[in-house]
């Protein structure tokens, strides 16, 4: 099921062609939401009262900036918007690989980290390439982004 966003979409100067979604996944078993791109907003509300609760969801929580404050959310907002859909379980998506904004690349994970001890879902923090299975069989994702010798990946450039 395709849900709303809040992102505005294309480059130079073919704007606004194109939509953003995010999408809710049920199963008998399960149900799955993945947010894409998205600023925060009521949406994400209204999502959990219509599809929710869900067992896992994947939220855009990285490449955030105050130019950028309604098409990406902070740690703290995608916290919330996984309050607000009911969540068991949160992965944090847009993170762990580079930084396209004014901040370090594993800053997102961090405020995850600390923004979780606030709420009642799960923070799951898996390794970029780690499975993650959804069949209620019992997971540990650590803090792999402290691993000793943990070589950051190089900073990419950003676009303004």
């Amino acid at each position: 099921m395709v849900t709303p966003a809040r992102h505005y979409s294309g480059r130079l100067f073919k704007k606004n062609k194109t939509l953003w979604v995010g999408y809710v996944v049920m199963s008998k078993a399960r149900r799955l939401f993945f947010s894409g791109d998205s600023g925060y907003g009521p949406h994400f509300a209204e999502i959990g009262k219509h599809y929710g609760p869900f067992d896992w969801v994947a939220l855009d929580d990285g490449q955030y900036d105050l130019r950028w404050a309604n098409v990406h959310m902070n740690a703290e907002q995608a916290g919330q918007a996984a309050d607000d859909l009911h969540a068991t379980a949160f992965t944090p998506g847009h993170v762990g690989r580079f930084s396209l904004a004014p901040h370090a690349w594993d800053e997102p994970l961090e405020r995850s980290e600390v923004e979780a001890r606030r709420h009642h879902y799960a923070l799951w923090t898996p390794a970029i390439g780690t499975p993650i299975y959804l069949d209620g069989r019992s997971q540990k994702f650590g803090t792999w982004w402290r691993a000793p010798g943990h070589v950051p990946p190089p900073t990419e450039a950003s676009f303004n």
